[in-house]
């Protein structure tokens, strides 16, 4: 589902980027999904040769519950028969956009770029966006998304200098985004219970 999520994102933006600055980047993919480094402590990120060098790079940097949308799901339906399994997990992810380039204008001219495209886009779902799942086999419906809502994320100068000491990379031109809400679920429980065939209630 991350998977999803980060591959559909890259792949607007690349197209964003296209439409709205042809001349520059028209011809480019210049939005990738990627690590800033390497295990051995090398630039992860492969450059073109020459004087206009430039990537915009998706990072995912942490992940934290959102238990605002928890759901009291306990119930599944498979084969005509009701399975007890356990609520959703439902995850919000930080998202690092970061700009390397050789020219530093461009750098902000592709960060300002970043900016509007969420600026216009903070919702995607199938039905704006057909092709959202697209990538999704129909034998893994888990990793197909609802619904993403994605906000800017701000830190301080603090948060900023310890995040990128945890990277290991120097710093660079960024934005952070927050995505919402991605709900995990096992589709295909290990443990197997008896199946439920009937619920009943009494009232007292």
């Amino acid at each position: 589902m991350l998977r999803t999520a980060l591959e559909f994102l890259t792949e607007e933006l690349n197209l964003y980027m296209k439409v709205k600055d042809p001349i520059n980047f028209g011809n480019v993919d210049c939005v990738i999904l990627s690590g800033l480094m390497n295990p051995d402590g090398t630039f992860a990120i492969p450059m073109d040769q020459g004087n206009d060098s430039f990537k915009v790079i998706l990072t995912l940097i942490n992940l934290e519950e959102d238990r605002i949308a928890e759901s009291q799901l306990s119930y599944q339906k498979k084969n005509d028969n009701f399975q007890v399994i356990n609520p959703p997990v439902n995850i919000n992810a930080l998202i690092l956009f970061s700009v390397y380039a050789t020219s530093y204008p461009t750098a902000l001219r592709l960060l300002s770029n970043v900016i509007s495209f969420f600026q216009s886009n903070t919702v995607f779902t199938p039905e704006k966006y057909p092709h959202l799942n697209a990538k999704v086999e129909e034998d893994k419906p888990w990793e197909k998304l609802e619904k993403l809502l994605v906000n800017l994320y701000g830190t301080t100068l603090e948060q900023q200098n310890n995040l990128w000491a945890a990277l290991g990379a120097k710093y660079m031109p960024n934005v952070i985004y927050k995505i919402r809400t991605m709900s995990f679920i096992d589709h295909e429980p290990k443990m197997q219970a008896p199946p439920i065939t009937e619920i009943n209630i009494f009232e007292s």
